[in-house]
């Protein structure tokens, strides 16, 4: 990929003179950079990329402590934020005055994002007077909205608190937002307060590409899965998901003729607790570790059912389920109240009760039915390409006006 242009501080400053602002013009705001690892950084470089790909002149403004990395040569970094503090929104402000109005400024919003344990105000002031005097075109793209009351000490609610205080500061700001998860809207409405502001909600892709290897998953298969069936579970296996587990898959295991991989960095660590409880199973249960993309993309196509189960079950932010989605793997999970309807509408997963024996019977009727595999898969690859394919994304903020 080519190299994207890298601006300093000073020099991002100057605008050359050739900018006329005849191509459409795209302002990303974040506190990430785009290498930095997680899924929010990985969605915002194939938003940069995608929309300098359709001839948008895009700019990338960030904090200086973030690593540049390969992007397009169409998208223009800027380390202007520096350490995100009120002078380095000014030095921010004088470098985006001098590109033509109007300007369209996408707002990326995860409270931590932004420093300041998580309560950096000043950054939701100045994208307010953003809005208010100079005229920016301010639309959010709402991660994260903010902490919750009573699930933590005294600190975490004086941080929730403080958190609703920015949200309101953005909203104020905000021309549109959009919004990854549906429910995020009745979160955020109520403050509006009472202002006209428009949702939308814009599905996050998963930052795993399907690579086609078929060599590959060959020899996967034929060095975990010696009975032909290889069940696998994709995650980071926290302490919540890994207590989960712990109680649906020595189950399935026990009950079906089937091998394990554990897929994800603690995996290996999950797998010592797993065989120590249940040394049986120990020729069956195999863990990768962390992998680049490439080699977890043909892992996660050698499986042929995943288990993924959620204390809040399955929702469009869940990326250790967009990926095997993307894969067109057949999905056991389960549900909430924050689930989207388009789970269950589609078929695209097997949805069951949060119970061993609920999944064990869902992952043996797929063990049982090759068909049902072969419907479920093709469902899970359909409702990735019309919901979360980032090609939805980039046509979707292209477009919009």
């Amino acid at each position: 990929m080519r190299e994207s242009k890298e601006r300093s501080a000073d020099a991002s400053a100057v605008v050359p003179e050739e900018r006329t602002g005849l191509m459409p013009q795209c302002h990303i705001v974040t506190g990430y950079g785009t290498t930095t690892v997680g899924g929010m950084s990985a969605h915002m470089a194939m938003l940069a990329d995608g929309l300098a790909d359709g001839s948008q002149e895009v700019h990338i403004w960030q904090p200086e402590s973030t690593e540049i990395g390969s992007r397009s040569a169409a998208v223009e970094i800027h380390k202007n934020l520096g350490r995100l503090s009120f002078g380095d929104f000014r030095r921010t402000s004088r470098a985006l005055n001098s590109f033509p109005q109007p300007r369209r400024l996408l707002v990326y919003w995860v409270p931590h994002a932004y420093g300041y344990k998580s309560m950096n105000v000043p950054f939701c002031f100045w994208i307010w007077m953003r809005s208010v005097w100079h005229k920016d075109r301010v639309e959010l793209m709402v991660q994260e909205c903010f902490h919750s009351f009573h699930e933590g000490g005294w600190k975490q609610d004086a941080a929730a608190l403080v958190h609703r205080v920015m949200v309101m500061m953005l909203l104020r700001a905000a021309h549109h937002v959009w919004i990854a998860l549906p429910v995020y809207e009745s979160m955020l409405r109520p403050f509006t307060l009472g202002r006209k502001v428009s949702f939308s909600w814009l599905p996050v892709p998963s930052n795993v590409a399907v690579v086609d290897d078929p060599a590959a998953v060959a020899k996967i298969r034929g060095q975990l899965a010696p009975s032909g069936f290889l069940i696998g579970h994709f995650g980071t296996f926290g302490s919540i998901i890994s207590e989960l587990l712990a109680g649906l898959l020595p189950a399935i295991l026990h009950a079906l003729d089937v091998s394990l991989v554990l897929l994800g960095t603690g995996g290996e660590k999950f797998r010592e607790r797993l065989v120590r409880q249940n040394p049986d199973l120990a020729d069956r249960i195999h863990a990768t570790g962390y992998m680049t993309d490439a080699a977890l993309s043909s892992y996660l196509s050698a499986c042929d059912v995943m288990v993924q189960p959620y204390p809040d079950g399955i929702t469009a932010r869940r990326g250790s389920a967009l990926a095997p989605l993307a894969h067109g793997r057949p999905i056991v999970t389960n549900v909430s109240p924050q689930t989207e309807s388009l789970w269950r509408e589609t078929g695209a997963v097997v949805l069951a009760e949060l119970t061993p024996t609920a999944f064990l019977e869902a992952a043996r009727h797929l063990r049982q039915d090759p068909s049902e595999r072969d419907r479920v898969g093709a469902a899970a690859r359909e409702t990735y390409q019309r919901y979360f394919a980032p090609s939805h994304m980039i046509e979707t903020i292209a477009n919009h006006n």
